[in-house]
Protein backbone atom coordinates (compact mmCIF):
# COMPACT_ATOMS: atom_id res chain seq x y z
CA UNK A 1 0.00 0.00 0.00
CA UNK A 2 2.80 2.55 1.04
CA UNK A 3 4.56 2.22 -2.67
CA UNK A 4 0.93 2.87 -4.48
CA UNK A 5 0.59 5.94 -2.54
CA UNK A 6 4.30 7.15 -3.20
CA UNK A 7 3.23 6.66 -6.68
CA UNK A 8 0.46 8.60 -7.15
CA UNK A 9 2.50 11.65 -4.93
CA UNK A 10 5.01 11.01 -7.00
CA UNK A 11 2.94 11.21 -10.71
CA UNK A 12 1.10 14.38 -9.18
CA UNK A 13 3.70 16.68 -8.21
CA UNK A 14 5.33 15.31 -12.12
CA UNK A 15 1.99 16.31 -13.92
CA UNK A 16 2.18 19.74 -11.87
CA UNK A 17 5.84 20.11 -12.86
CA UNK A 18 5.04 19.57 -16.31
CA UNK A 19 2.08 21.73 -17.22
CA UNK A 20 2.97 25.18 -15.75
CA UNK A 21 2.46 27.96 -17.35
CA UNK A 22 -0.39 26.56 -20.18
CA UNK A 23 -4.16 26.43 -19.86
CA UNK A 24 -7.00 23.95 -21.23
CA UNK A 25 -8.33 24.28 -24.52
CA UNK A 26 -11.87 25.98 -23.75
CA UNK A 27 -14.50 23.58 -25.27
CA UNK A 28 -17.94 21.94 -25.17
CA UNK A 29 -16.72 18.42 -24.94
CA UNK A 30 -13.72 16.67 -23.27
CA UNK A 31 -13.01 12.75 -22.96
CA UNK A 32 -10.93 12.36 -19.89
CA UNK A 33 -9.38 9.34 -19.29
CA UNK A 34 -8.65 8.49 -15.67
CA UNK A 35 -6.53 6.79 -13.25
CA UNK A 36 -6.63 6.07 -9.35
CA UNK A 37 -9.19 4.55 -6.71
CA UNK A 38 -12.53 5.48 -7.19
CA UNK A 39 -15.82 3.79 -6.40
CA UNK A 40 -17.09 6.62 -8.95
CA UNK A 41 -15.02 6.20 -12.02
CA UNK A 42 -12.84 2.94 -10.95
CA UNK A 43 -9.17 2.23 -11.24
CA UNK A 44 -9.08 2.58 -14.47
CA UNK A 45 -12.34 4.40 -16.57
CA UNK A 46 -13.07 7.04 -18.47
CA UNK A 47 -14.97 10.73 -18.41
CA UNK A 48 -17.14 11.90 -21.37
CA UNK A 49 -17.95 15.74 -20.43
CA UNK A 50 -20.24 18.04 -22.28
CA UNK A 51 -20.22 21.61 -21.03
CA UNK A 52 -21.15 21.31 -17.58
CA UNK A 53 -22.10 17.34 -17.06
CA UNK A 54 -19.70 14.17 -17.46
CA UNK A 55 -20.46 10.32 -17.70
CA UNK A 56 -18.19 8.36 -15.80
CA UNK A 57 -17.49 4.69 -16.41
CA UNK A 58 -14.67 2.30 -15.45
CA UNK A 59 -13.89 -0.98 -13.92
CA UNK A 60 -12.83 -1.02 -10.38
CA UNK A 61 -10.65 -4.07 -8.71
CA UNK A 62 -10.82 -4.72 -5.22
CA UNK A 63 -10.11 -7.71 -2.40
CA UNK A 64 -13.55 -8.87 -2.18
CA UNK A 65 -14.82 -8.95 -6.10
CA UNK A 66 -11.90 -8.65 -8.95
CA UNK A 67 -14.17 -6.73 -11.01
CA UNK A 68 -16.87 -3.96 -11.05
CA UNK A 69 -17.86 -1.96 -13.50
CA UNK A 70 -18.78 1.75 -12.18
CA UNK A 71 -20.64 4.64 -13.46
CA UNK A 72 -21.94 7.50 -13.13
CA UNK A 73 -22.57 11.32 -14.02
CA UNK A 74 -21.09 14.28 -12.23
CA UNK A 75 -22.32 18.00 -12.95
CA UNK A 76 -19.12 20.24 -12.51
CA UNK A 77 -20.00 24.03 -11.64
CA UNK A 78 -17.46 25.20 -13.87
CA UNK A 79 -16.80 23.67 -16.66
CA UNK A 80 -13.24 24.51 -17.90
CA UNK A 81 -11.99 25.45 -14.86
CA UNK A 82 -10.77 23.68 -11.36
CA UNK A 83 -14.21 23.51 -9.70
CA UNK A 84 -16.76 21.68 -6.92
CA UNK A 85 -19.02 18.84 -8.05
CA UNK A 86 -21.78 16.72 -7.51
CA UNK A 87 -22.61 13.19 -8.87
CA UNK A 88 -24.85 10.31 -9.09
CA UNK A 89 -23.21 6.74 -9.38
CA UNK A 90 -23.39 2.86 -8.83
CA UNK A 91 -21.53 0.14 -9.55
CA UNK A 92 -22.31 -3.60 -10.93
CA UNK A 93 -19.76 -6.37 -9.36
CA UNK A 94 -19.02 -8.78 -12.53
CA UNK A 95 -17.62 -11.55 -10.70
CA UNK A 96 -18.46 -13.85 -7.47
CA UNK A 97 -17.61 -12.04 -4.24
CA UNK A 98 -15.24 -13.52 -2.25
CA UNK A 99 -16.29 -13.61 1.58
CA UNK A 100 -19.76 -12.33 3.45
CA UNK A 101 -20.18 -8.75 1.41
CA UNK A 102 -22.37 -10.44 -1.91
CA UNK A 103 -23.80 -7.08 -3.17
CA UNK A 104 -24.06 -6.99 -6.54
CA UNK A 105 -25.34 -3.48 -7.37
CA UNK A 106 -24.83 -0.39 -5.29
CA UNK A 107 -26.08 3.35 -5.70
CA UNK A 108 -24.34 6.56 -4.11
CA UNK A 109 -23.85 10.17 -4.05
CA UNK A 110 -20.62 12.12 -4.03
CA UNK A 111 -19.58 15.88 -3.61
CA UNK A 112 -16.13 16.82 -4.63
CA UNK A 113 -13.99 19.64 -6.05
CA UNK A 114 -11.88 19.31 -9.24
CA UNK A 115 -8.37 20.85 -9.82
CA UNK A 116 -7.57 21.61 -13.33
CA UNK A 117 -4.33 22.69 -14.37
CA UNK A 118 -2.04 23.07 -17.49
CA UNK A 119 -3.26 22.28 -20.54
CA UNK A 120 -5.53 19.25 -19.55
CA UNK A 121 -4.55 17.73 -16.23
CA UNK A 122 -7.06 17.30 -13.47
CA UNK A 123 -7.61 15.78 -10.04
CA UNK A 124 -10.50 14.91 -8.54
CA UNK A 125 -11.16 14.51 -5.05
CA UNK A 126 -14.81 13.49 -3.71
CA UNK A 127 -17.14 11.60 -0.82
CA UNK A 128 -20.20 10.36 0.04
CA UNK A 129 -22.47 7.55 1.28
CA UNK A 130 -23.01 4.53 -0.72
CA UNK A 131 -25.99 2.35 -0.51
CA UNK A 132 -26.50 -1.75 -1.50
CA UNK A 133 -29.66 -2.42 -3.69
CA UNK A 134 -32.09 -4.81 -2.69
CA UNK A 135 -29.51 -5.95 0.21
CA UNK A 136 -29.81 -5.28 4.12
CA UNK A 137 -26.96 -3.70 5.08
CA UNK A 138 -25.10 -0.22 6.16
CA UNK A 139 -23.28 2.33 3.91
CA UNK A 140 -20.13 2.96 3.54
CA UNK A 141 -18.19 5.77 1.93
CA UNK A 142 -18.22 6.14 -2.01
CA UNK A 143 -15.50 8.16 -2.46
CA UNK A 144 -13.45 9.73 -6.30
CA UNK A 145 -9.51 10.04 -6.12
CA UNK A 146 -8.76 10.04 -9.66
CA UNK A 147 -6.49 11.55 -12.16
CA UNK A 148 -7.23 12.80 -16.06
CA UNK A 149 -6.13 14.16 -18.60
CA UNK A 150 -8.16 15.61 -20.77
CA UNK A 151 -8.53 16.04 -24.44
Amino acid sequence: MPRKCLFFVLLFISLVHFSLGEEIDHKDFYITPRIGFSTFSGHIGIELQYKHFAFNIGDFMGEKVKHCLTYGIKYYFKSHHSTWYFGLGGGTALDEFIGENNWRQHIGFILGYRWRWGKGWDFNLGIGPLFPIGKDGSTFPMFDLAFGYSF
